[in-house]
């Protein structure tokens, strides 16, 4: 398996993290506070917890696009390329003279 970049666990952090607020938020979305409410003020007071809910899931949802497209614009810019091997097709890390697996000089290229 490939060897992972610290930003890519990052990356994977961020988003458990809010996978985890998602689900906590969501799951969390219990009318508690309406407990002892009976008839319309029951009705009303469930209604207001579940517009609550959606429109904090909205927010969480908005708020985890942003800052994937964010953490994606900062692993494009610096991710560091390397250079194929004309012989063997593996990627060389840039500042090697010489392929790892076959052999090749880039000082003749």
């Amino acid at each position: 398996m490939r060897k992972l970049r610290p930003l890519s666990w990052v990356i994977i952090a961020v988003n458990l993290l809010f996978v985890w607020w998602i689900i906590a938020g969501v799951g969390g979305a219990v009318a508690e506070s309406c407990t002892g409410m009976t008839g319309d003020e029951l009705s009303a007071c469930e209604a207001g917890t579940a517009i609550g809910a959606g429109l904090g899931t909205i927010f969480i949802l908005f708020l985890w696009v942003i800052v994937d497209i964010i953490l994606l614009v900062i692993f494009l810019v610096t991710n560091k390329k390397g250079r194929e091997c004309p012989s063997c097709g593996r990627k060389v890390k840039v500042g090697k003279t010489e392929c790892e697996k076959c052999g090749h000089s880039f000082k003749q290229s």
